[in-house]
């Protein structure tokens, strides 16, 4: 059971990882609806908007003027969330390996259980800040384009959440995933195994037992 977790806790960590750092480089939060004009597809994210030509089959993306102009406090609070996930993500990962028995890399600095209680503590703030990140985005999307959808106008632009904000949906849940294992690893490994004990009770009762026999 102990290797199974391991190996199960490494992938949630690894995917994790990859799903939080591909929703911030893929940067489509946003799609055009199915109800919007098909001629082309747009996509806009935390840092831009992309546009993709159906006939010229060209993608050409606008970034904003500046990143120092006034934007909405959703995008500026959701890009720092995202950015401090991305970042704190391998160290959480690294941290993960560390904490396995198969990894002696750097075991003078901290121990096995403390390398894997500072991965599950990493991973907590992963999942907690990116989903804060998105939630917010989310309740963003929704009130600025609830009434573009509620007028229901063919052809009308409004927009859909993108799969970058899946991605990040799926790193959050990985991250908790991978911060519950490692907290189980950490509680495993400061629990006593009274099955072992149990093994050399009555490993020294049989033994015993001979001993008596070969003296009768």
């Amino acid at each position: 059971m102990g290797s199974e977790s391991n190996l199960f806790s490494i992938l949630c960590g690894a995917f994790a990882m990859a799903s939080t750092i591909a929703s911030l480089w893929t940067d489509c939060w946003q799609v055009n609806s199915k109800g919007s004009v098909v001629l082309s597809t747009r996509c806009r994210g935390l840092w831009r908007e992309c546009v993709w030509d159906k006939f010229v089959k060209i993608w050409t993306c606008d970034v904003f003027s500046s990143y120092l102009n006034p934007h909405p406090v959703t995008i500026i609070v959701t890009r720092a969330l995202i950015i401090t996930s991305s970042i704190v993500g391998p160290v959480a990962f690294v941290c993960l390996l560390l904490g396995f028995k198969y990894f002696i890399c750097c075991q003078e600095l901290f121990s096995k259980q403390q390398y894997l209680a500072l991965s599950a503590g990493l991973y907590f703030l992963v999942g907690i800040s990116s989903s804060a990140g998105i939630i917010r985005y989310c309740i963003y999307v929704y009130y600025l384009h609830q009434y573009e959808v509620s007028l229901k106008i063919p052809g009308f632009p409004s927009f859909e959440y993108g799969y970058s904000l899946w991605m990040a949906v799926g790193g959050s849940l990985g991250a908790i995933a991978t911060a519950a294992l490692s907290c189980y690893q950490v509680l495993r490994k400061r629990k006593p195994r009274t099955d072992v004990f149990k093994e050399l009770n009555a490993s020294k009762y049989s033994s015993g037992l001979e001993a008596v026999k070969t003296y009768v």
